[in-house]
Order: structure tokens, then sequence, then C-alpha cells
């Protein structure tokens, strides 16, 4: 009986470090949220499956951008751990790479054909982290990171 006992404890304690193991290794999981928006000064989209973007995300667009619009694009969706990287093609030009520092911290990078446009080293917790992209006449392209999960009327 004693070793039946023992059998048990040993089981419960290897159940219960193996839960603790699980989710320590998720608390330094984080998802992120990216967004491709364009900004222009067009009534439509340029393409009919952009949609426009969510009202926290066009508040904040306005307060800093002059564009009558913003379409969402793309919207991904990525869970990074400790100093991983994820590398998404946002579209045939624009790529998007998130490597999860120290969290909060983050260092984002945006492609452009390929070729690094931008890079940026911040935290993103309560608020958005938007990079802006190249402008052609009319119009600009941004991306967004955040890490509330985004809605039709965010």
């Amino acid at each position: 009986m004693q070793r039946f006992t023992q059998k048990i404890s040993w089981l419960l304690f290897l159940s219960v470090a193996g839960f603790v193991t699980v989710h320590a290794a998720d608390a330094q999981k984080l998802t992120f949220y990216i967004q491709l928006v364009r900004g222009s000064d067009s009534d439509k989209p340029d393409d009919p499956a952009w949609k426009p973007a969510g009202a926290k995300l066009d508040k904040n667009l306005r307060g800093v951008f002059r564009w009558k619009n913003y379409w969402e694009v793309k919207r991904e969706v990525v869970t990074l751990s400790k100093d991983k990287v994820a590398r998404l093609h946002l579209t045939r030009e624009r790529e998007v790479e998130i490597r999860l520092l120290e969290p909060p911290n983050t260092q984002i990078r945006l492609y452009h054909n390929g070729e690094l446009t931008r890079c940026s080293h911040q935290p993103i917790g309560e608020h958005l982290c938007i990079l802006g992209g190249d402008s052609a006449a009319g119009a600009s392209w941004f991306v967004v990171v955040r890490r509330d999960k985004p809605t039709d009327s965010d």
C-alpha cells in the first residue's frame, strides 16, 4: 500500500509540475493582431474586399494623418514567444516581421518589395503601434500591430 501511495504522490507531483511548466510557457506567449491599412481621399476602396477601418483605429489614424478614409486591406494574427520571429506576407509587395524581445517589447520591420523600409523597437501593450509605409499620389499604406483583437467596430 505504501508503494501505491508513493506512486500516486509521484504522479500527482509530475502532473502539477507539468501544469505549472505549461502555464509558465504560455504566460510568455503573446498574441498580436496585424492590420494592413490604406489611407486615401477616395470615397470608395480600390478593391471591393477592403472594408472601412474600425472606429478605434480610424480615430487613432485621423488624430495623426490627413486622409479622408482608411481601408483595412488585410488582417493577420500571430502568437509569439520570447525571441521568436514571424514574417507575414501582407501583399505581394508588403511584408512585416515581428520579433518578441523581452515581453512586451517588440521589434517590428516593414518590407516593401523585399527591402527593409522601417524598423521600430517598442512595447506593445494597450496602445496600437502604427507604422507608415510608402505613399503614392493620393494614398498611403500603414501597418498596425496591436494586442487587442480588432472587431469591425474597432
